[in-house]
């Protein structure tokens, strides 16, 4: 479930580094607007079982998804982005 007392917060999270996933364009569309565990079920699991991404099945061990989860995770991607492209 997403938890955020305002639309101006949702608004401020939606499109940072720590709200996105890795999705092939099949799966990115048949989600919308669900809450967050359908979300998890339609995006992160195929026929075959979990999705390729690796980061993005790190969102499978989320029980809800608010701004400190988004944090958190933007803090840790953004740590991996620099390390791997040595901007440290």
């Amino acid at each position: 479930m997403y938890w955020f007392p305002s639309q101006e917060e949702h608004e401020q999270y939606v499109q940072r580094i720590g709200n996105l996933v890795l999705l092939s364009s099949s799966k990115n569309s048949q989600a919308q607007n669900y809450d967050f565990e359908t979300k998890k079920q339609k995006y992160f699991t195929t026929k075959a079982g979990i999705c390729n991404f690796a980061l993005t099945t790190q969102v499978l061990t989320e029980k809800e998804w608010t701004p400190e989860v988004i944090e958190r995770r933007q803090k840790t991607l953004i740590d991996k982005l620099k390390e791997v492209w040595r901007l440290q």
